[in-house]
């Protein structure tokens, strides 16, 4: 990494032109987060090797399942509760911070474009599936030197929903983003298609406004034969309620033609539904905010290129891709051209976002980024330092820790276990009639969409564990 962080966060063609006050603010903030350690570098062991499973053979019998319901071998888990992995979406969320500060409406929305992009950007080359939260069970992530602080909850089994709040460290007097997260699956013969149901809200205290919009799709190829790939595609509307500014973000899907994969275009637009940012980025890489007037003509030449392109390929590289089963390991698997990232970009765009760059270990433990090493560990010394976490905290799962530190069969057995004594917590409330009451979370009726949302009641940073339950 540069000294400075400048040839991370730019492009080198381009580091001329971003000279306003905006780029420059953006840049430092990045290079700050993308130079920071979050405890541990890596895992105690490395993950295990997976060659003779057939993911195939397990999601055949799962046909017309939920997610939640689906029982696959623990070698195909990473050591991570859902709780946990969904912290990830929430590491860029210093552009929140940058929207706080911002008087410009549509620069406000730009930045909130890019934390929605950049929400799903921990997943590049992630195809191990996370343990399933038990009903109860929570995640805590607060630091010191981070000026954000986010827990989490299970509040339903049945169907299987997370509820989570993440807010500024005063207490979310500048912001608060929220949700409730419901994963569906769809399989066909070849894919498995999962869609993350549930409404996103961000609220700008100090600006009044409220942000609302819902995950985008994910589909993973070849779960039948070939290797394993996937890719995120759907339209995702970030939508501002105060004074009806509106991004649309187009996820887009493989083009064989192209040869073009995890490619997002979008727009902003005003109140009066005109089109006055163009949005362009891969969300595996990172997201640009363009002058309309030059958008439409980038975007033409962008097809030209393309076109051209495929007229004269050039040597290709594989992304998003790994083994599966013995078949052709190049069957059905995307070719991507490497051209794509020389994007001649005009000259008075703005990097809205840019990933930070994967560990060079990153496959030998789950491709986890920094960030995701450290969402588990809870040493002695984050024991003295740290407030006392719930018992229900995810970091306390015995079947996580112990595939973790790289005993894979206790780990299945901690796993059944847990299971075991959920369903038999569960079927004990039934025999009473008692119904299930999260300790952290409400539902209500969204004050704009009228939607079901799941929100903070407010008790947890109270840290009062006293009536938590014993699920582990």
């Amino acid at each position: 990494m540069a000294n400075d962080g400048t040839d991370d966060f730019f492009d080198a063609d381009d580091v001329d032109h971003y000279t306003n006050d905006i780029q420059r603010d953006l840049m430092r903030n990045w290079t700050i987060l993308s130079r920071k350690q979050f405890g541990r570098t890596k895992l105690p062991v490395s993950m295990f090797d997976r060659s003779q499973i057939s993911i195939w053979s397990i999601l055949k019998q799962c046909i017309g399942k939920e997610l939640s319901k689906i029982t696959m071998p623990i070698a195909w888990n990473e050591p991570l509760s859902f709780l946990q992995r969904f912290t990830e979406n929430v590491l860029y969320s210093y552009l929140l911070d940058k929207a706080d500060e911002c008087t410009d409406p549509i620069m406000r929305m730009q930045y909130v474009s890019a934390f929605v992009v950049s929400s799903i950007a921990s997943n590049i080359d992630r195809l191990s599936k996370p343990f399933n939260p038990l009903l109860g069970e929570t995640y805590e992530f607060s630091r010191d030197d981070l000026p954000f602080r986010y827990v989490s909850e299970q509040v339903s089994h049945h169907p299987p929903v997370s509820a989570f709040i993440c807010e500024s460290k005063d207490g979310g007097a500048r912001w608060k983003f929220y949700g409730s997260i419901l994963p569906k699956a769809k399989f066909s013969v070849k894919n498995m298609e999962v869609n993350p149901k549930g409404l996103l809200t961000l609220e700008l205290k100090r600006h009044r406004e409220v942000y609302t919009w819902e995950s985008v799709t994910c589909t993973i190829h070849n779960i039948v034969v070939g290797r394993l790939w996937f890719e995120y595609h759907g339209t995702v509307e970030v939508v501002n309620h105060t004074n009806k500014i509106k991004a649309t973000l187009h996820f887009k899907p493989y083009s064989w033609t192209s040869k073009e994969l995890h490619k997002v275009e979008g727009y902003i637009t005003d109140s009066h539904k005109r089109k006055v940012r163009g949005l362009y980025g891969y969300w595996t890489e990172a997201l640009y905010s363009i002058d309309i007037e030059h958008f439409e003509s980038f975007l033409k030449q962008q097809k030209k290129d393309a076109k051209y392109a495929s007229k004269n390929p050039q040597p290709r590289a594989t992304s998003s891709a790994s083994s599966a089963d013995n078949a052709d390991p190049d069957e059905d698997v995307p070719d991507v051209d490497i051209s794509h990232e020389q994007l001649n970009l005009p000259s008075n765009s703005l990097t809205l976002w840019r990933i930070i760059p994967k560990l060079e270990y990153a496959d030998q433990y789950y491709n986890f980024s920094i960030f995701t090493m450290g969402l588990n560990e809870w040493s002695e010394e984050n024991r003295k330092t740290h407030p006392p976490l719930p018992p229900t905290d995810a970091r306390f799962r015995p079947d996580i820790r112990t595939m973790e530190e790289g005993n894979i069969d206790k780990a299945g057995e901690e796993k059944n276990r847990l299971e075991e004594k959920q369903r038999q917590v569960r079927q004990a409330m039934e025999k009473r009639r008692e119904e299930w009451q999260p300790r952290w979370f409400r539902p209500t009726k969204h004050e704009i969409t009228g939607q079901e949302v799941w929100v903070s009641n407010e008790k947890y940073w109270q840290r009062n564990w006293s009536n938590c339950p014993d699920i582990y």
